[in-house]
């Protein structure tokens, strides 16, 4: 179901809870509740596909500022919830190697869950906070609500930005919530960038051979085949081990 609709079913359900509690005169509860039911309304609005605002959060590459955390800590509380206790019933690994020096996954809650040699981080999500994991890492924020897409002019300045990073060595994480979209679709277009894949159809495949439960949706196929007419070039020139950047055209139209 769309994330849009289920955040708008969870914004009604609270505000039963709301009218039901504020009949007995509860502040104390019905008071949170009301908070937490317009919080929903709103993020249900800015998520929905005719909308698509994943800066409502304000997240940037210094993580989400602390008037969010205040405003919409209801909801960032719940997804944080969500996340921990979905990720405590999966036996999928948090992160996986694709191609040399490229990683995808989910959510960095911990050093532990950070491949090995201090990566580059792509965080493509705008609902988790920059985590503290990666404090003192590179990072590129590449905001995105869960079950979108990443635009093709945001896909290509993640691209860019990892063919600077693999070009002086350093390995790169793409990550979003669980590692099956979001990041799969930008880390599909950096497999054709380094020249690893033909196209982002044959980089999906070498991806999920490897994270067999990723997947994409119509919208992250179509902004990659959108990103994929427009970009004129762009290839790993492996002798002198640095990327030819790629340029897009009318990329936001």
């Amino acid at each position: 179901m769309d994330v849009s609709v289920l955040i708008g079913l969870k914004g009604t359900f609270l505000l039963l809870l709301f009218i039901y509690f504020k009949n007995y005169s509860m502040a104390f509860i019905y008071v949170p509740l009301l908070h937490a039911s317009l919080v929903s309304y709103l993020v249900a609005l800015a998520s929905h596909p005719a909308v698509d605002l994943p800066l409502l959060f304000g997240k940037t590459s210094d993580g989400i500022p602390l008037w969010s955390m205040i405003m919409f800590g209801p909801f960032l509380v719940f997804v944080r919830l969500f996340n921990f206790l979905r990720r405590l019933h999966s036996s999928e690994p948090v992160y996986t190697e694709v191609s040399e020096g490229l990683y995808v996954g989910a959510w960095p809650s911990s050093f532990d869950h950070l491949p090995p040699g201090e990566p580059a981080v792509v965080d493509c999500t705008c609902e988790l906070p920059r985590s503290s994991a990666v404090s003192k890492n590179a990072y590129l924020c590449v905001a995105t609500w869960d079950t979108r897409a990443p635009k093709p002019f945001q896909v290509e300045n993640a691209v860019r930005w990892v063919c600077r990073k693999r070009a002086q060595k350093k390995p790169v994480y793409i990550h979003c919530a669980f590692g099956h979209g979001r990041s799969v679709c930008v880390m599909c277009a950096v497999l054709v960038a380094l020249g690893v894949a033909e196209d982002w159809k044959s980089a999906e495949k070498i991806i999920q051979e490897r994270r067999p439960f990723i997947r994409m949706n119509r919208l992250h196929r179509k902004n990659l085949e959108e990103w994929s007419k427009h970009r004129i070039s762009s290839t790993w020139n492996r002798e002198s081990e640095s990327p030819v950047s790629s340029v897009m055209t009318n990329a936001s139209k």
